[in-house]
């Protein structure tokens, strides 16, 4: 079973039953997971029926069920563009006591939403309303957004390391052009790799290298050409470390490099 097939099984014998709870949960493409259902169909791990998926042979595992209850973080925290709502600013149509005042027309982004709390896929220690912090999935990234009371609380524990192991799992799954952890505090914008954090990541992308188990040498990009680079240079650090073991990695500081690499990163690791 390859570990997109496997994705897809945890995902599903965690409770997620729909397509897209599965999405939410692994962040895979809808094309990636189609094809491992159908895999693991062919294969009768999984069975879809009139309730959706669900995994055979073995128990499933009762889906957490949970309410927004007292919790509206979600109101006051998120960016809402239909309805004119900055980030970390109490939106408009919240009245206390009544809750959203345009519920019943409120925009397809509030309609949609649910965050990785209620969907049960975080202790009661991230309750939004208490942590500060409200966590959801896209397709490609898992989104942090802190309350401006506690622009830091995502780099306390038990936060952090939580954060930290999403990253890592996303870096794992889907290599390095994949996944993201994104955090947002304030005016400041955060990339996870693993516990490596780099501040004010650019729109271009940011190529990375590890250098321990959850630790990470990154270079920002500054335009899809220069980030075509840094993955060229990355290349050929793996290439030079299948052949001889081992490959010097450039400091930060050397971020715009330029063919042919492969001399300056021999030279680099005293190998010229």
């Amino acid at each position: 079973m390859d570990q997109t097939m496997l994705s897809v099984v945890r995902a599903v014998e965690d409770g997620a039953t729909t397509m897209k709870g599965v999405i939410d949960a692994t962040g895979l493409s809808r094309l990636k997971i189609e094809r491992a259902l159908s895999a693991l169909e062919k294969q009768k791990l999984l069975v879809r029926d009139g309730q959706g998926f669900r995994a055979t042979g073995l128990p499933r595992k009762a889906p957490i069920t949970r309410q927004c209850g007292s919790c509206s973080a979600c109101c006051d925290i998120l960016e809402v563009a239909a309805v004119d709502k900055p980030v970390n600013q109490l939106c408009s149509h919240w009245q206390t006591g009544t809750g959203c005042t345009i519920y019943a027309r409120r925009p397809q982004m509030c309609r949609s939403f649910v965050c990785a709390w209620l969907q049960g896929h975080l202790g009661d220690e991230w309750f939004p309303a208490t942590a500060g912090i409200v966590v959801h999935f896209s397709q490609d990234a898992v989104n942090v957004t802190v309350d401006d009371d506690c622009p830091d609380r995502w780099r306390e524990e038990p936060y952090f390391s939580k954060l930290s192991e999403w990253s890592l799992n996303g870096i794992r799954r889907i290599g390095n052009r994949g996944y993201a952890t994104l955090v947002v505090s304030g005016p400041d914008r955060f990339l996870l790799l693993g516990r490596t954090i780099v501040p004010d990541p650019t729109p271009f992308g940011t190529a990375f290298l590890p250098v321990t188990g959850d630790s990470f040498r990154f270079w920002k990009a500054r335009s899809p050409e220069h980030l075509q680079r840094l993955h060229e240079r990355i290349a050929e650090i793996e290439r030079i470390r299948q052949e001889f073991g081992s490959c010097a990695i450039p400091s930060e500081a050397d971020d715009d490099p330029y063919p042919p690499y492969r001399p300056a990163l021999l030279q680099l690791s005293n190998r010229a």
